[in-house]
């Protein structure tokens, strides 16, 4: 296990996000994008003496997906102090493999498979072929982690891989740059909230993986063109509002409860003075319960940052000031 993708990419694909489609081609997408000079969407956090960019960021990548922009690495370039989810190094991985060990595996004589009815056996059996994923090795598994390791196979067989993540270029970037970095979270603390989900969820969140592994990889593939070209509209829906609608708990303890712990550790980087940077995943940036929500409600300014926009080109103009020329004189 190198990372802890439980609280991201377990969720965007069991949360019925099959229906949905971006319109266009990728490359389109992607090429009207970069014309703009956009990407990934950024927002920016301020008060009389602070400023924090907030960079959404996905947890698996390919390598032929040019994702950094100039609003980016501008901003980055700015930031004295740089956040991430969790370390991920050497001794990180070792405790998450660790943990993942204990709470991801039945060590007790019990099976997946003894959950799981006729039909959904056949599914996982045709998954475990699928994605090349051995069945002996799914059945010791419980069900979040047999979801996780699937969903990882199926992004897999159309290139994205957690090696070229945005998270890790980023940290690549942080260090070259010596910049001071923290961190909000621990891997083990996401094994653990993903691990302590009631068996009943876990289930439902198995259930729909197998039932739609099929078309996981165009599903990843739509998220992270969404992504690249800064469609937040989209991704809140598909995503944020899908988990959402299907598990309100789940949503409660993965992304609520998540967003006010880290909301309140960057309050205490918003009582100081300077300017930081946030690369955190998407799915936090999204919705009614976002991250910047949470900052508003503490009292800071929150909006996108869309530095290819330049000085404005639109003059707004209010409507209540202009006379209807239908009127009476």
């Amino acid at each position: 296990m190198k990372h802890s993708f439980f609280t991201h990419v377990l969720l965007l694909i069991s949360a019925g996000l099959m229906a949905c489609t971006q319109g266009g081609t990728v490359g389109g997408k992607v090429s009207d994008a970069r014309a703009r000079n956009d990407g990934p969407a950024i927002w920016v956090v301020r008060d009389f003496d602070s400023t924090l960019f907030l960079y959404g960021t996905v947890h698996l990548l390919s390598p032929d997906i040019d994702w950094m922009r100039d609003d980016m690495r501008e901003a980055f370039a700015e930031a004295g102090t740089v956040f991430f989810e969790v370390d991920t190094e050497t001794n990180a991985q070792i405790k998450a493999s660790v943990l993942t060990q204990s709470l991801g595996f039945y060590s007790d004589g019990r099976r997946l498979r003894d959950r799981l009815d006729g039909y959904q056996l056949k599914l996982l059996e045709a998954a475990s072929n699928n994605g090349n994923v051995p069945l002996a090795t799914l059945d010791n598994m419980k069900p979040w982690l047999a979801s996780e390791f699937l969903t990882i196979a199926a992004a897999a067989n159309v290139g994205l891989t957690p090696e070229l993540s945005a998270d890790d270029a980023l940290k690549s970037r942080a260090a070259r740059q010596q910049k001071n970095v923290l961190y909000l979270d621990s891997i083990e603390a996401q094994i653990t909230r993903a691990a302590q989900m009631p068996e009943l969820v876990q289930m439902t969140v198995l259930s729909e993986t197998l039932e739609g592994f099929n078309t996981i990889e165009g599903d990843l593939t739509r998220i992270t063109t969404a992504w690249t070209t800064g469609n937040v509209n989209f991704l809140t829906d598909e995503v944020i509002n899908a988990v959402k609608a299907k598990s309100p708990e789940v949503y409660q303890s993965l992304y609520v409860d998540v967003n006010k712990d880290w909301a309140a550790q960057l309050t205490r980087f918003m009582e100081g003075s300077g300017t930081g940077f946030a690369a955190i995943g998407v799915g936090h940036l999204l919705g009614d319960d976002s991250l910047q929500e949470q900052l508003i409600e503490r009292g800071y300014e929150v909006k996108r940052y869309l530095a290819f926009m330049g000085d404005p080109v639109i003059e707004t103009i209010d409507t209540t000031l202009v006379k209807n020329p239908d009127a009476d004189e």
